[in-house]
This record gives C-alpha cells, structure tokens and sequence, in this order.
C-alpha cells in the first residue's frame, strides 16, 4: 500500500509539473483554430480556459493511474478532485498573457492590461477601464478582413487616473503584419475616407499621440476628425509583427486623452 501511495504522490508531481506546457498547447490550438471565433472575445479568456482545461486534463490522467493502481472508483474519484482543485490553483497563480510568442491575442491583451504607460506612482501598473460593449457596427464603423478584434468602451469615472474620460469607445483589430500586407493602413484609409464622406473634417493629431512610447510596436500612422463636439481617432500601429487599428470614438476632448496616453 505505502509503494503504490509513493507511485501515486510521483505520477502525479509529474503530471503537475505537465499543468504549464499542456495549458500553452491548449491556448495555442483555441488561439489558432476556427473555435476561437465563437469563444467570447475578452482578452483574458483564453488564459482562463486554458486553466481549466489543463487542470481537468491533468485531474483526469491522475485518476485513470489511481484506478490502474488500486482498481477502485472511489480514490479515484478522491484524487481526481484534489489534483483538480490543486492543479487549478497553481493556474490561478501563474496565470498570465500566452508566453507563446506573438499572437492577435497577445496584441490585444498587451494593449488593455499590460502597459507601462498605465503606471501610477502610488497604485503601480493599473488596467484601463474597459467594458466589452459591441459598437462599431452601429456606428458604422465596423472592419472586416481582420484576425481578431476586441471593442467597448472605456471609463474612468470611478477611479483616479482616467476619471477625466467618461465615455470613449475603442475599438481593436488585429491585421497580419504591415511588412507583408498594408491591411491595416488600407483599413484606415478606408474609414478616414467614409467619414470625410460624411461630412467629418481633418484635425490635427495631439503631438502626444505621436510621440508613442510603446515598447512592443511603432506608430506607421495615425488621423483625427472631428464632427460638432464628437471626433473620431483612427491609428495604425506595427505591434508584435501584427499591424493593430485603434478606433477611439467620443466627445473631443476625451478622446484627445485617452488617444494621448495610449501605446
């Protein structure tokens, strides 16, 4: 009984020293299959499904050794549980962006949760207030031919840093890379040239948005036009290999901030 428990305890500290690679594999094949068009679209669910998944898989190779060694369900059932949970909780605490290399995903989490613009001396790296919301559609705004887009709104009300922007909506797609397809570029060309369409006027982009200190992309382009008291920001971006569309949408002056403070 005592080797078979040592067998157990050694199979199943190897499997869980699996959990990390077997969760990167699962995010991978979600991130590039077509599955991943009917998945929600938020940033951090990937790392969050993969989590489960890999403990599942896990719990569950756990439990066909426990029935290989004692030929009873109910340890089974026992230490598929417990690896569960413990595997899970290990996720929890290492859960972060896909270290899987460059990915639309990547791109788009980088840009909401992981930039170094959003530091704040006093409460340290902190998220921009971003609610998933579908709009650019109704707006007619809405792009095509892109590999992965996430859109909201964003505001900051409630806090400290962004309190000054109530309602901006933001819009993210993701575009093969720039050095291979103009894409992106196209993409905006194409809604600057609608809107002007429209009746919206050229501004001057605020120098700040120019000045980007993005360390994982560079600015190729980037227009403003404005229409009565709402404008409308458009920026293409070479991040991560990947070409990213930036649409801000709001009253004039927050999105001059919001697209100022943006990388």
């Amino acid at each position: 009984m005592r080797r078979q428990t040592v067998i157990l305890m050694l199979v199943s500290l190897l499997l869980l020293l699996l959990l990390i690679p077997i969760r990167l594999a699962i995010m991978i094949l979600l991130d590039i299959s077509d599955i991943s068009k009917i998945l929600p679209r938020s940033a951090s669910f990937l790392p969050v499904i993969g989590s489960v998944l890999s403990a599942f898989i896990v719990g569950f190779l756990v439990k066909i050794v426990t029935l290989k060694i004692y030929k009873e369900e109910k340890p089974a059932r026992i230490a598929f549980l417990a690896i569960f949970f413990i595997a899970l909780l290990i996720s929890v605490y290492t859960i972060n962006v896909p270290s899987i290399g460059p990915s639309p995903q990547k791109v788009i989490y980088y840009t909401l949760y992981e930039n170094e613009v959003y530091v704040n001396p006093y409460f340290g790296e902190i998220s921009l207030p971003f609610k998933e919301m579908d709009w650019t559609k109704e707006y007619g705004l809405r792009l095509s031919r892109y590999l992965k887009r996430e859109e909201g709104i964003v505001n900051g009300t409630g806090g400290f840093v962004f309190q000054n922007i109530s309602s901006v909506y933001m819009g993210i797609f993701v575009y093969p890379s720039p050095h291979k397809n103009p894409k992106c570029e196209n993409a905006l060309r194409d809604l600057e040239e609608m809107l002007k369409n429209k009746g919206w006027q050229s501004i001057e982009v605020p120098p700040e948005a120019l000045k980007k200190r993005n360390f994982i992309g560079r600015l190729i382009n980037a227009t403003m036009l404005q229409q009565g008291n709402k404008a409308v920001y458009l920026e293409c971006s070479d991040v991560m290999a990947y070409g990213r569309l930036i649409i801000l949408y709001g009253e004039k002056e927050e999105v001059i901030e919001l697209a100022s403070i943006l990388s």
